[in-house]
């Protein structure tokens, strides 16, 4: 049961990931002027120009194409460290690390709370939840190692 629950977190962590993935890529080319959509695409570009511009802290120094390419970084790690954690390897758990210090690293830069923290908040409970479920069992008693 275990096992199975860790594969459903690793599977909403890469549909999660791929997501970033695409709108981050698609969002650099509308930014950078390499393609142009309509509707939601133009919005969102808007909206993030307008909440990079009026925030009084910008530590990084964020423009709208290095934030969408930050996303789609987040994007690349959460994903692969699902991918990783699916074959139980260190190195998925390493990646969704760094994918959460990535996301919170969001709230530090423009030194804002807003309602996304509580997505960070389950992403952190749902790594917790998979340390835990991801164990190996454990070797069954009587048994001596061969």
């Amino acid at each position: 049961m275990r096992r199975k629950l860790a594969i459903l977190i690793c599977l909403l962590f890469l549909a999660s990931g791929l997501i970033r993935i695409g709108v981050g890529g698609m969002m650099i080319g509308q930014a950078a002027g390499w393609w142009s959509f309509d509707g939601e695409a133009v919005e969102a570009l808007a909206e993030t120009r307008l909440f990079i511009a009026g925030q009084e802290a910008n530590l990084v120094g964020f423009t709208p194409i290095s934030y969408f390419a930050f996303i789609l970084f987040m994007g690349v790690t959460i994903s692969l460290g699902a991918i990783g954690q699916i074959w139980r390897k260190q190195w998925g758990l390493v990646l969704i690390g760094i994918y959460l210090l990535s996301h919170g690293a969001l709230f530090v830069n423009f030194m804002t709370v807003n309602p996304k923290i509580f997505l960070w908040g389950l992403s952190v409970l749902m790594t917790a939840i998979l340390v835990w479920a991801n164990r190996p069992p454990p070797p069954e008693k009587g048994l001596l190692p061969a």
